[in-house]
């Protein structure tokens, strides 16, 4: 007669506690993620804001020389690089689709 298969040994399972935990966890997880994406979304769109003020403040003043209008080239400037630092952190951030690389 021969020896059966031996049986695998069977896998611990968290039972329903340790699933719910679990779930607890990854819901935890993207919420943050959600709440961070949103804030960085909305300090951006504040940014674009304060970028087109600066932009209408710059237009008035260009005919007239003075530091007003050299602080204001700065502001558009250092808005500029901001918004775009936001940007290429957020595309880096974001997930790539499976298919993509």
């Amino acid at each position: 007669m021969q020896n059966p298969a031996p049986r695998p040994e069977p896998m611990d399972k968290p039972g329903f506690l340790g699933t719910f935990a679990l779930g607890l966890k990854v819901w935890a997880r993207e919420m943050g993620r959600l709440m961070t994406r949103q804030a960085k979304l909305h300090e951006a769109r504040q940014l674009e804001q304060r970028l087109r003020e600066e932009t209408a403040l710059f237009a008035k003043l260009e005919s007239t020389p003075g530091p007003e209008r050299e602080l204001s080239l700065r502001q558009i400037e250092m808005l500029k690089f901001e918004i775009a630092r936001l940007t290429r952190e957020r595309d880096e951030s974001e997930p790539r689709p499976a298919g993509r690389r």
